[in-house]
């Protein structure tokens, strides 16, 4: 009966506007509307709570926001975004990352070099334990939401690529700040790319948005 809780997070905001694409768009307008769209479908599924990192213009440090998951108990955690390249007009399509394994191992030096940290981390082992039990169970307990990660964006992007105006551009791992939480599956969506003339007509159009809320939300 418990209920599930999803903590959805709107990339950059504030003086850190994001990606900008043609006619002034800007990703972190973009990402907000979209993380409200996702949100208000998931408050409509019986036994499931979403919430947002932030809910109006303004900024949020990287770390700052999967510790916002991490203090309210999320069991999912979706990161939105917009995808961009160097030359405008070039790039185009969706895709879904989750942890690199190389990012998963920096944060997990991070967490063990405060023995303490660690272990409240892993949950009921005491903080004079030796070393290499709480690094063992740490890795369990990483290996469990990487691989739940895995799923997830899976399974995001089948939904997604639904919608065939947008190209799949499949799953990718990467050391992104915000996915790593050992707390709970976490991803990263880029939703589409900002500076391709057709893809930016559909990321400002408030029903392609909710589409992509809706989609992301069936996921």
């Amino acid at each position: 009966d418990r209920v599930r809780l999803v903590v959805v997070d709107a990339g950059h905001g504030g003086e850190d506007t994001g990606a900008r694409g043609p006619g002034g768009v800007l990703e972190k307008d973009v990402t907000l509307a979209i993380a409200k769209n996702l949100v208000d479908e998931l408050n409509d599924v019986k036994g499931v709570r979403a919430i947002l990192t932030r809910d109006k213009d303004f900024f949020i440090p990287l770390r700052e926001r999967y510790h916002i998951a991490e203090k309210a108990r999320a069991d999912l955690f979706v990161s939105i975004h917009c995808n961009s390249s160097r030359r405008r007009g070039r790039g185009s399509g969706t895709e879904v990352y989750f942890l690199s394994l190389q990012g998963a191992s920096d944060q997990a030096d991070a967490d063990l070099a405060d023995l303490e940290n660690a272990a409240d981390l892993v949950g009921g082992v005491p903080p004079q334990a030796e070393d290499d039990v709480v690094g063992v169970l740490y890795g369990v307990k990483r290996n469990v939401a990487l691989e739940r990660s895995q799923l997830l964006a899976e399974t995001l992007l089948d939904h997604l690529a639904a919608d065939r105006r947008v190209e799949s551009r499949g799953i990718k791992q990467a050391g992104f700040v915000v996915l790593k939480s050992v707390e709970f599956p976490s991803v990263l969506v880029e939703t589409a790319f900002i500076n391709n003339y057709r893809e930016v007509k559909l990321l400002k159009d408030p029903a392609f948005q909710r589409q992509m809320g809706k989609q992301l939300a069936t996921g």
